[in-house]
């Protein structure tokens, strides 16, 4: 996810949170990270904040990579865990077992940074941007570590960074200003398909790169006949060009 300079902040950070709980962040379109432009960082941290979100301290950073990931494996004890549980399992202080979900800080992408990756839990990688296109190099690293093709969601109101993200990156789905996890798998005011399998394109080494749905489980089998020809002239086909440029 991307929250971009032009945003409506409480509005990005209600749905971050809807949706990054929802199911206790199980699903594959809950919110991994959200990278955030520099100069309305301070701002979207605090719409985060009053919107139910616990930013850690960057000392305890280390504890929350060491308690999620022992022996380099997603620990199964907090998996789906409520809040309060997480905090606990995680060594932070009693604020954050109130708290919807747990923000944490980080700088970079890859298995050196596994807050980058896939959590399954309430834990909410942070990275700040300095424009619009660090954060389009940046998350693209991210879905090119774990998510390729998968889907992307920006915060914005200027349309032109959501073309962009469509035209530029690497991804089958870009979410303008929705809750991802309730829009990725389809909703009645975006037009997705309702599912809960997400093709990723080629990207991914998917056959599809469109919500799953009963269509790719059934047989179509194509009668064809002869019909009469409609094939167009060579006039019909480049006379507008060989008017302009010559034959």
């Amino acid at each position: 996810m991307i929250i971009d300079s032009t945003a409506n902040l409480k509005d990005a950070a209600e749905k971050i949170c809807a949706s990054k709980i929802f199911d206790n962040s199980t699903s594959c379109s809950s919110e991994n990270s959200v990278t955030i432009l520099e100069e309305i960082y301070d701002d979207a941290i605090q719409a985060l904040k009053d919107a139910g979100g616990y930013l850690t301290a960057p000392e305890d950073k280390s504890k929350i990579v060491e308690n999620l990931w022992p022996d380099g494996k997603l620990n199964r004890r907090v998996l789906a865990k409520n809040c309060d549980i997480l905090a606990r399992e995680l060594g932070l202080p009693a604020e954050a077992e109130s708290a919807k979900f747990i923000m944490v800080e980080d700088d970079g992408v890859g298995r050196e940074h596994p807050l980058s990756g896939e959590k399954l839990s309430l834990v909410l990688t942070i990275y700040k941007a300095k424009n619009f296109d660090a954060a389009m190099a940046h998350t693209q690293n991210v879905l090119n570590f774990q998510g390729m093709g998968h889907s992307i969601g920006i915060h914005t109101k200027t349309p032109e960074h959501a073309t962009r993200l469509a035209e530029d990156m690497n991804v089958v789905r870009v979410l303008v200003n929705q809750a991802h996890t309730f829009g990725n798998g389809g909703s009645f005011n975006n037009g997705l398909n309702f599912t809960l399998t997400m093709g990723c394109g080629t990207w991914a080494g998917n056959a599809i790169s469109e919500n799953l749905g009963y269509q790719h489980f059934i047989n179509i089998t194509h009668l064809v006949t002869t019909i009469a020809e409609d094939k167009p002239s060579e006039d019909e086909l480049f006379g507008g060009y060989w008017e302009k440029n010559g034959k």
